[in-house]
């Protein structure tokens, strides 16, 4: 299987709080169609395997969302992912990995643009999609990359 597309996006001020809040219902939104925008051409295949991951944090419920793909304005897959285990109580400082893997079909030979998108179905509270953040050792100032990953399966 040969990776078409591999995206870390970690940039260097973390992106955080209300800035890709889950506070609220939201239909499909693509997260960043600047960094976390996938070009490729679709393989002889006829189908691709997408990766996407993302943190959350800053509630003390979980939020219901859903991580997938949009091309342009149209939905390509959407998924709920699957959460990192959280033993005990949830507090606002308790950062949670979310994730999604799934095959697609496509048009072999395709020239595709994809961006990696989220969608709030239950709101959580001052919930949020977190991810970057400079590296010092200081708590609860970076997360880590998101992550978008497109494979020819």
């Amino acid at each position: 299987m040969a990776c078409l597309v591999n995206i870390n996006y970690d940039p260097a001020t973390a992106v955080a709080g209300t800035t890709k809040s889950l506070g609220a219902a939201l239909a499909m939104t693509a997260i960043d169609t600047t960094n976390l925008r996938a070009s490729f051409t679709a393989p002889a295949s006829g189908k691709v395997m997408v990766r996407c991951r993302v943190a959350l944090g800053g509630g003390t419920t979980l939020p219901t969302i859903l991580l997938g793909v949009l091309a342009g304005a149209a939905v390509i897959f959407r998924q709920m992912p699957q959460l990192q285990s959280v033993p005990g109580t949830i507090a606002a400082t308790t950062i949670i990995v979310a994730e999604v893997i799934a095959t697609v079909s496509v048009t072999p030979g395709a020239a595709l643009v994809w961006d990696m998108a989220y969608g709030v179905e239950v709101a959580a509270t001052s919930a949020g999609l977190r991810y970057g953040g400079p590296n010092d050792a200081v708590a609860s100032t970076a997360y880590g990359a998101a992550t978008f990953e497109v494979w020819d399966a």
